[in-house]
């Protein structure tokens, strides 16, 4: 795919539109198409993460692994979501479910070790990320939380 049609891609997306013309430059600079059919598994949950994923088009469901119970699917993405922020963690980079697509799916991907210097040479650029990660992860959260009361059962706490 050529980096102008990633950047058509990228700009019809919130999570990038509202970037400064640097910013978006070199998230387009970063990027890449990737497609998968349906029924791949991505990455699995513990692997090593080397990119970022915006869904353009297709499925892709989060599994995580429960004692007791297995393979639990914990969120199911759309296009315009994002997928794999666990690589863009510093710290981490290990992914915290497994992605695997349950339609053909085609996806932007951002490499993380650049977005990771990106963001170290740029503080502004790294805190419209991380803020914008936050979210998300904030979102998983409560999603990951809901299913597995759903599956354990228990009490919210409120």
């Amino acid at each position: 795919m050529e980096k102008e049609s990633v950047a058509e891609i990228l700009k019809a997306n919130p999570w990038f539109a509202a970037l400064s013309p640097p910013h978006f430059e070199k998230m387009v600079e970063i990027a890449t198409e990737m497609s998968w059919p349906a029924g791949q598994t991505v990455f699995r949950e513990g692997q090593r993460g080397d990119y970022m994923y915006l869904i353009i088009e297709g499925q892709v469901a989060l599994d995580i692994y429960a004692p007791n119970k297995g393979r639990l699917t914990i969120l199911t993405l759309g296009a315009n979501e994002v997928f794999g922020w666990s690589a863009v963690v510093p710290y981490t980079q290990m992914r915290t479910a497994a992605a695997r697509t349950i339609k053909p799916t085609c996806a932007i991907a951002l490499d993380s070790a650049a977005l990771r210097a990106a963001c170290e040479a740029d503080h502004e650029l790294g805190y419209l990320v991380y803020r914008r990660l936050t979210n998300i992860i904030a979102g998983r959260l409560t999603a990951t939380r809901l299913q597995l009361l759903d599956v354990y059962g228990g009490s919210t706490g409120d």
